[in-house]
């Protein structure tokens, strides 16, 4: 036997998680994307029945049932999609065996299926068993994970067949927007692309933006496979039932290789697709609440390990995709760290390497666990991570002669040439920041402190877009000593790949002298500073003065000295941009009592209790409105990004109804009435230009 066809497959590292957990007793798991809850026993009843009538016991025709595929047309019908049950809609073995006779009928073996990167960690593995090659393109991870339909267009070659993507995207929870999925569709048609489309999740979307498939335009139909399971939206996983519909052409050939892999779906699955289709969407609608109030729960606890994760919110599926900052030791190899938190803590979670390139440094972690395995599952996180924290503030004040912001808890420690070439490198870096803060004068934003520093950058850099302010932030964790100078030239840089290092001090000397002209040159700065050591502000502000600065909530969780420490370096920019700039550039997290000195001598307090709850969401008073929201606003992070958007945007003189339409889409509001949204005087506002760099 020669497993040609296999060598090249590999099991998936989901579920070498979930097999390693099943060998640990005790473990508490967030790594399986199944639902808590049971089939909704209406399903059950009518299943038990047909089991009675001896209805279930014989095949039915390849396509499916002739009533399941009427109650699929009806389902698609609601949303927008007329199919005819007869020839364009195809029952399946669940969704995957949807996605495998679909990649084998429309493409052909060395053909290239384009990925989204980050997603579900099964779909490369099934592109590469239909002969086909996988090209990974990285999704926007500064802007939700969002589609870049740019560099889509740049991945697209002549052996490119198609572009094969999950919405609500599975593992980041990302809803793509109507108008990324568009820009999509606009290359599929201008390359010959097929769009195949698995839409598993969509009956758990928490956005008010609106759900969108490019299978509700008719102009399309011909260029786009959407597959559906009902194995997440009715608890049916072990049903193994789904559906795909396109035009008759395609679903045609695709029921080729359907009947010869399966014959057809199980017909006792496909009677309890009909009764979840029929009869099951008040348990639905309950599940999805259900995940909403999980999912704010799971965001709340993640607030606490803010030292540990950066997160994004997600809107759909039930799946929360954080980041692991780089103070943590295994932060850059997710399956090492997944390995060692299942072990020391009995917690299994998915690494991110599973889903692509560009998960690696990322963690899976499901809410469709009950509210007691998410609690117990966060209560070990807290030890594990406090116990990481604790180590390396230990280790970090018995080092002498060192700077305490090196990687402390690596492996290995870098030898005394790459620390020398490393030292140099940012000394350049610095000195080229400097030039070109010098040169094009924008004004910089400071975010600084524990809790979310992340989550409020994303915030106010989405703000200052929305009000068409020309604005660059720092991606992720760009914040220390090196990143700071890479994030204000709009480099990034992978400090294991040396010779890269070099090639991008050439870049840097040319965007320190020559870039960002004119028009093009960001007005405004919005960059994290990570701080936690005793002289790392310090170091920081050589290379960056900034204009404002936003100081987020230290919290409780960590060592107190470790607190105190943290406290300091905030003391050092406080002092520093109300010297040169005054108090009226603080905004500070006024209910943190390590913070409240600052906030109260400065009067730059912002504090939860502004954020008034109200029936349909929350109110923020302004000093020249109130400002009304949505209620998808969670945990700590979300309620001061929200407050500090309202604040800098009222201090730079931003247009309130600007601010007020943004704030509302982003907290889940739905679209108010022009005369609405425009309310709210804008008097004694200023440009941001006007107001200029200090």
């Amino acid at each position: 036997m020669r497993f040609a066809r296999t060598r090249n497959l590999q099991l998936s590292p989901i579920k070498e998680i979930e097999l390693a957990a099943a060998r640990r007793p005790g473990t508490v798991s967030l790594a399986q994307g199944i639902p808590s809850f049971d089939t909704p026993a209406v399903i059950k009843d009518y299943v038990k029945a047909r089991m009675d009538e001896g209805a279930v016991a014989r095949y039915s025709l390849a396509p499916g049932l002739v009533e399941l595929r009427e109650r699929v047309a009806e389902d698609l019908a609601r949303d927008g999609m007329t199919y005819d049950p007869d020839g364009e809609i195809l029952i399946t073995v669940g969704s995957i065996e949807g996605i495998a006779a679909t990649l084998m009928a429309v493409t052909e073996p060395g053909d290239e299926i384009l990925l989204p990167s980050p997603s579900y960690a099964s779909y490369q593995q099934v592109i590469r068993m239909v002969g086909c090659e996988p090209v990974f393109v990285p999704l926007d991870e500064e802007r939700n994970f969002d589609l870049d339909v740019d560099l889509i267009a740049r991945r697209i070659s002549s052996r490119t067949a198609a572009l094969f993507y999950c919405n609500p995207n599975n593992p980041t929870g990302t809803l793509y927007t109507r108008e990324q999925s568009l820009r999509m569709m606009e290359l599929a048609e201008r390359h010959d692309l097929t769009i195949v489309t698995d839409e598993v999740y969509r009956d758990f979307v928490f956005s008010e933006g609106g759900y969108f498939t490019p299978a509700q335009v008719p102009e399309f139909r011909d260029r786009v496979v959407r597959i559906f399971s009902l194995s997440k939206a009715y608890a049916m996983t072990g049903w193994r039932i789904g559906y795909l519909h396109s035009s008759r052409r395609v679903v045609t050939e695709i029921l080729k290789v359907h009947d010869s892999l399966v014959t057809c779906a199980p017909v006792i699955s496909q009677y309890a697709a009909i009764a979840a289709l029929t009869l099951g969407r008040d348990a639905v609608d309950e599940f999805r609440r259900a995940y909403l109030r999980r999912r704010d729960l799971m965001l709340t606890r993640l607030d606490r390990l803010s030292h540990a994760f950066d997160y994004q919110k997600p809107n759909g599926a039930y799946f929360v995709f954080p980041r692991v900052k780089d103070t943590v030791p295994m932060a850059h190899d997710s399956r090492a760290l997944a390995l060692d938190l299942l072990d020391r803590a009995g917690v299994a979670v998915v690494p991110g390497s599973a889903f692509g390139p560009t998960g690696e440094g990322h963690l899976r972690l499901s809410y469709g666990r009950d509210d007691a395995e998410i609690v117990e599952a966060f209560r070990r996180m807290d030890d594990y991570f406090s116990g990481i924290a604790g180590r390396m503030s230990r280790q970090r004040t018995g080092l002498e002669g060192q700077r305490p912001g090196r990687a402390i808890a690596e492996a290995a420690r870098p030898s005394q040439g790459r620390v020398l070439l490393r030292r140099l490198a940012t000394a350049y870096l610095r000195a080229m920041a400097r030039l070109y803060l010098r040169r094009v004068a924008p004004q910089v934003i400071a975010i600084a402190g524990n809790r979310g520093k992340t989550v409020v950058k994303r915030v106010l850099t989405g703000l200052l877009e929305a009000a068409e302010e020309p604005v660059r932030a720092n991606p992720r964790s760009y914040n220390t000593s090196m990143g700071v100078p890479l994030a204000v030239l709009g480099l990034e840089i992978d400090p294991h790949r040396w010779t890269q290092v070099l090639r991008t001090l050439a870049v840097a000397s040319w965007k320190a002298c020559l870039a960002d002209r004119g028009s093009r040159a960001p007005r405004l700065l919005v960059l994290e500073l990570g701080a936690r050591s005793t002289g790392d502000m310090a170091e920081l502000l050589r290379t960056v003065r900034p204009d404002w600065a936003v100081v987020t909530p230290l919290g409780t969780e960590g060592e107190p000295a470790e607190l105190d420490r943290l406290r300091g370096e905030m003391e050092t920019l406080v002092q520093d941009v109300t010297r040169r700039c005054g108090p009226f550039r603080l905004l500070i997290a006024g209910d943190d009592f390590r913070l409240a000195e600052f906030a109260q001598a400065s009067g730059a307090a912002l504090r939860r209790g502004d954020l008034m709850r109200t029936a349909g969401g929350f109110t923020v008073q302004g000093a020249a409105r109130a400002y009304v929201l949505g209620p998808d606003i969670v945990g700590e992070s979300g309620a001061f990004a929200v407050l500090s958007a309202v604040a800098l945007g009222e201090r730079l003189g931003l247009d309130p109804a600007r601010v007020q339409r943004y704030l509302a889409r982003l907290s889940g509001r739905p679209a108010a009435p022009k005369a609405e949204a425009a309310a709210g005087p804008a008097a004694g506002g200023t440009s941001v230009a006007a107001i200029g760099g200090v």
